[in-house]
């Protein structure tokens, strides 16, 4: 059963650098992440508005069908 026992102990790793593009590529993330909020707030708010329309126009469906005003 020892002949199956390996010894783990290796190299230990050398510490690298990162590479330059990851600067940039961090700040495309950047970027991206608050474009991708700012057209997240401008669906929400285009729902708002499409929501608030569609409301509008069932209290002018209600009130030409029912000939009186609310």
């Amino acid at each position: 059963m020892d002949n199956k026992i390996v010894d783990m102990t290796g190299k230990p790793r050398q510490p690298t650098q990162p590479p330059v593009s990851d600067f940039w590529f961090a700040q495309v993330d950047v970027r991206l992440g608050r474009i991708e909020i700012m057209v997240s707030r401008l669906e929400w708010q285009i729902w708002l508005i499409v929501c608030s329309c569609a409301g509008l126009l069932v209290f002018e469906i209600v009130k030409a069908l029912s000939g009186r005003a609310l």
